[in-house]
């Protein structure tokens, strides 16, 4: 898929800013002692990027609602009535 625009934007920035927080010298302030109900720092912080990493990127994954027709279906010819919608039938 050839991504344009934004969301060609989006995807760069996204694995800039998770490239850069899953970096060793980064990864390493969270590396310490303390518990935060009883898990390690560590563990939250990678958990909570790689969440944060899942969800922002199927927030960028998502169409845009100002297409108005899907390109893989054809455009009827002038005259002629579109297909009727196809029933799935058990």
């Amino acid at each position: 898929m050839i991504r344009t625009g934004r969301k060609k934007e989006w995807s760069v920035l996204l694995f800039v800013v998770f490239l850069v927080a899953l970096l060793p010298p980064v990864i390493m302030i969270f590396d310490s002692p303390r518990r935060l109900f009883g898990i390690p720092i560590i563990f939250l912080y990678l958990f909570t990027v790689w969440g944060a990493a899942i969800a922002l990127t199927a927030l960028g994954a998502k169409r845009s609602k100002t297409r108005e027709t899907d390109s893989s279906s054809p455009e009827p010819l002038s005259g002629e009535s579109p297909p009727p919608p196809m029933h799935e039938t058990r």
